[in-house]
């Protein structure tokens, strides 16, 4: 061996020692919501730290830099860089001895750059190896994944931030609402940003905004370990940044269309017992929409803006399922997103955000039927719905330890139900099985207006081992709803006719009936945030990591009288990480996390419970039928009808908040604890596994008290002077419960008090467990991969704020917990609970001009239930249980936890679905055409056209016409398909 030889090899095992250390000993920051980090140490080839050396970053598209030099430990900290791709310089002495390096900044992420420099007196220009950007952060444990725009566009990823978080470990599909489940949690308790600003859906949390997706350029989708920074959310978080323009003035436009040729409907499910479940005859649906943008520079260097105009139509046309309706439906938007960053300094940005999600909808009624098809028009149903976001964001530093950003806007949604007609809605149970029945168009008339101000203030302060970042947090959620049934005088309201058992307290006796209900609801009311935030990330030592923070907050709700009627004080929510880098060479980490979180009442609950609504149910005899058993329909719509028998008052429309919600209502929260380990695999792959638990450990739940409160008058001699009976009351189910109320109208209120042994209403209990298997990375130069198993279980007595089951998206507002005997036998197997999950999605370059996008998931199935009606001289329905008089579980139907011949039927024990297989393919060609990129995309969605049921029918008894219970033939047949294939095609130009 010469020593030649000998030298170099000497020289590589410095350097890659000197690594090593470099990347064990960088400093640790907080994570900020909307820019990301570089940071790092620099060492020399002898293992040495250096200090008084120079980086610099310059963004490649708007032109600032920002500097900084090591401190005499080598490290550096370049915080609250905006997201892109940036040119890197180090300068030793005065001295360029790095020129050439470009890296990129992700959101809520830290880049370690650790340059490796000669540690003689000459001064050597040394290359950067791509080695010295890691793939495992030891400075953080938040889990999930971070998407930029070029990667979702090179996938077969439809817009939207649901079908993103989709592809990251631990969030599973709702089958019935719109937006995820992240770790078990339901789908209205996650948070969703953008550009800083609260964009969840603002009456129910269900989701976000609908936005114009062109506009977003980079989506990080976190499921656990969240910092103090975020709150009012117990499932997980969706964080966006908008793109913005740069120095080059750019233009593009975009087409895409998704023809009526390609869509491929499914087969039409029948009921076993006749008739139809999903009537997919004559299903058709196209998309179409326009993306045109431009950005650049207004001012060189300082002030940058982008803009985009996006008109969208979609057009589909159905029948429903009883064969008598045929609609041909159209949504159209006009929407808009405007984007302005101004540089005051390189120091200094302040960035304005606007966009309007308007949209027009149109469904144009017919009469059908499956042997002649469309026939005579019945009636057009108009709405609009949406409205704008206006946010200013400001970021500063000022000083190179000490920075400040302040976000404020406004968010705004509105919708408004137009009628041709004013035909009320009609329901046969009798004998259409629950179908609609006449040529009404919509049943239910709503206006709504929400606004969402929100103000953050967010101080990071550097010291020597630690970063703190502390700050404020408010939102005020103004609502303004007006709500009543269709139909002219005396017909207005929802009308069933159906068989009914006996309501004693109104003295209704069993029997067939027509129901008229006239719900009516109305006012303004608000919600309202204030927290306050610490969080610390402590380098305890070169391989250990705390990140510790606390988070205070104030959650509180109004009536329509303006008065609070439920105020959630003194939340103290601790969030704890702790990272060991157990080899000290940053190529892996074991880490863990505790913390808690919580759930403001959602303004859904503003409107149903204080907002003055009045809720009243009127049974007639029937009155004139048809030869086929149906009522003949009055010239007003409404069902002919015979005398009067019974009112029910369900809800006066009183709004009394002191009996509104508990006294000592306590506040919505679960606990979450992890454990996992991360391992660099290659330069380019990492792979990880990571245990979750997670505690619902206090949830807030509507409960009729009514029939333990009438035990409680006749025992405390108090007459009801006020004719109350139903007292929908706001509680912590499981422990006891105070109110105020003046029953026997002498002045004076009386306190009512319960004990939680009095009302039996179980615990709230939601736990979930899984363990995480990931792999992600870029195996190849041609290949980027993501790859999950997940194996976990979600069991307990509820959901959650909605209810999957039955289909009740109404946060707050379900069955669950309205009595004692509806969660009878109600613990077991959640319907979130999706025991194996396969996620592989990925990018393929097939060559330097084609790529090849995929998308597989296969989900074992959720848990299935049988519903009937709760026996009566049982369970909570038996003596001595206070609710045993009224029993009042059947007034909902079959809804309770058992069989049809009365077995107790456990949550979750009927079975499960079948597994749901998704597979999605993409294919894009890139090419340049007149000094612009033009690329062609063709995407298949349910490339196979799987049709695996996502819900299905589970009520398991019906009522025959002598009163007597029987199997349901239709229980298990669905009712719900996953979506059918879909072809998108997409050509977009930019220069």
């Amino acid at each position: 061996m010469n020593i030649s030889t000998t030298s170099n090899r000497l020289k590589l095992s410095l350097l890659a020692s000197s690594l090593a250390l470099a990347l064990s000993s960088a400093p640790v920051l907080a994570q900020d919501n909307t820019t990301g980090l570089l940071r790092g140490v620099v060492t020399s080839d002898a293992g040495q730290n250096m200090a008084n050396v120079t980086i610099s970053v310059r963004h490649l598209s708007q032109g600032f830099s920002r500097t900084v030099s090591t401190n005499d430990r080598g490290e550096y900290l370049l915080r609250a860089l905006p997201v892109g791709e940036y040119h890197v310089t180090v300068s030793r002495d005065g001295t360029t001895v790095i020129d050439d390096y470009k890296l990129n900044i992700s959101l809520g992420q830290s880049a370690v750059f650790a340059p490796v420099l000669s540690s003689g007196e000459k001064i050597e220009r040394i290359a950067v190896m791509g080695s010295m950007i890691r793939q495992v952060d030891t400075s953080d444990s938040t889990a999930g994944l971070t998407f930029d725009a070029d990667i979702l566009d090179a996938m077969p990823v439809n817009t939207g931030f649901e079908n993103v978080a989709l592809l990251t470990p631990g969030v599973a599909r709702s089958s019935a609402f719109g937006a995820s489940s992240f770790g078990g949690a339901s789908s209205a308790e996650n948070g969703y940003f953008l550009n800083g600003m609260n964009i969840s859906a603002l009456r129910t949390g269900i989701g976000s905004i609908d936005l114009p997706w062109e506009a977003i350029a980079q989506t990080q989708v976190k499921t656990g370990g969240i910092s103090a920074e975020y709150d009012r959310f117990i499932g997980g978080v969706v964080n966006a940044v908008a793109k913005t323009g740069g120095n080059e003035l750019q233009f593009g436009a975009e087409v895409r269309y998704d023809p009526a040729a390609l869509h491929s409907a499914h087969d039409t499910v029948y009921l076993p017992s006749g008739g139809i479940a999903i009537n997919n005859k004559d299903f058709d649906a196209s998309f179409s929409e326009v993306n045109v943008w431009a950005s650049g520079a207004l001012v060189q260097d300082k002030l940058f803006f982008y803009a985009l105009f996006n008109p969208r139509r979609f057009e589909s046309q159905y029948a429903n399922s009883a064969a008598t309706v045929f609609t041909e439906y159209e949504k159209e938007d006009k929407r808009w997103f405007v984007n302005l960053d101004w540089f005051i300094t390189d120091d200094h940005v302040v960035t304005f955000t606007a966009l309007d999600n308007s949209a027009d909808y149109r469904y144009d009624n017919y009469q059908w039927d499956q042997e002649q098809g469309k026939g005579s028009a019945s009636g057009v149903t108009t709405s609009e719905s949406g409205g704008k976001m206006y946010s200013a964001r400001y970021q500063g530093f000022i000083s190179d330890d000490f920075s400040v950003s302040a976000t404020i806007g406004r968010l705004e949604d509105n919708a408004n139900t137009l009628p041709t007609n004013r035909l009320p809605g009609i329901w046969d149970y009798v004998n259409l099985n629950g179908q609609r029945f006449g040529d009404w168009t919509t049943s239910n008339l709503i206006t709504q207006s929400y606004q969402r101000d929100q103000l953050r203030l967010d101080f990071t302060y550097l010291l020597d081992n630690h970063t703190l970042q502390f700050g404020i947090d408010t939102e005020k959620l103004t609502v303004n709803y007006l709500e009543y049934q269709n139909g002219a005088d005396d017909a207005r309201g929802w009308w069933e006719y159906r068989t009914y058992t006996a309501i004693p307290r109104i003295d209704l006796d069993a029997g067939t009936y027509v129901r008229q209900r006239q719900r009516d609801t109305g006012g303004e009311t608000d919600v309202t945030s204030k927290a306050l935030y610490l969080q610390d990330s402590w380098q305890i030592n070169d391989n250990l990591v705390l990140n510790a923070g606390l988070r205070y907050s104030n959650f509180t709700n109004t009536a329509t009288t303006g008065e609070d009627y439920a105020k959630l004080e003194n939340q103290l929510a601790p969030r704890l990480q702790l990272i060991w880098d157990p080899t000290g060479t940053g190529d892996s980490k074991w880490y863990t996390t505790w913390g808690r979180y919580f759930q403001p009442i959602s303004a859904n609950m503003n409107i149903k419970q204080a907002s003055g609504q009045r809720d009243v149910h009127f049974y007639y005899q029937p009155g004139e039928l048809n030869a086929d058993g149906t009522l003949v329909l009055n010239a007003d719509g409404s069902p002919s009808r015979g005398d009067l028998v019974a009112t029910n008052v369900i809800q006066s429309g009183e709004v009394d908040v002191q009996r509104i919600a508990a006294q000592d209502l306590g506040p919505m929260y679960s606990d979450e604890f992890t454990l996992g380990y991360e391992q660099q695999l290659t330069d380019r792959v990492k792979g990880g596994v990571r245990f979750v638990y997670r505690d619902l450990k206090q949830s807030i739940e509507d409960s009729d008290l009514g029939p333990v409160v009438a035990q409680w008058l006749e025992q405390n001699g108090v007459e009801n002077n006020a004719n109350e009976y139903y007292f929908y009351t706001l509680l912590n189910p499981g422990r006891n419960v105070s109110f105020l109320y003046d029953f026997d109208l002498d002045g004076e209120k009386e306190h009512v008090s319960l004990s939680a042994a009095d009302l039996q209403l179980p615990k709230p209990e939601r736990q979930y467990l899984a363990w995480e298997f990931t792999l992600e990375g870029q195996p190849t130069d041609d290949l980027q991969l993501w790859f999950s198993y997940v194996w976990s279980h979600s069991w307990g007595m509820t959901e959650g704020l909605v209810r999957t089951d039955n289909g009740q998206a109404d946060p707050g507002w379900t069955t669950s917990y309205d009595y004692a005997d509806l969660m009878d036998h109600g613990a077991g197997d959640l319907p979130n609970d999706h025991r194996h999950a396969f996620k592989l999605s990925g990018v393929y370059d097939l060559t330097e001009q084609w790529r090849l996008g995929f998308v597989a998931r296969a989900t074992s199935g959720s848990p299935l239930n049988k519903f009937s009606l709760h026996p009566t001289g049982v369970d909570s329905c038996a003596e001595p249980s206070l609710w045993a008089d009224w029993c009042a579980s059947q007034w909902y139907d079959e809804s309770s936890f058992y069989d049809w011949d009365g077995t107790p039927a456990p949550r979750g024990s009927a079975g499960r679905l079948d597994w749901l297989y998704e597979f999605d393919l993409s294919l894009s060609y890139h090419t340049t055409v007149a000094d612009g990129d033009l690329s062609v995309k063709a995407t298949v969605y349910n490339l196979f056209n799987f049709d695996t049921p996502i819900n299905v029918n589970e009520v398991a008894q019906i009522t025959q016409t002598d009163g007597s219970f029987a199997p349901n033939p239709d229980w298990n047949t669905a009712s719900a398909l996953q979506s059918n294939r879909t072809v998108s095609l997409v050509v977009r130009y930019q220069f």
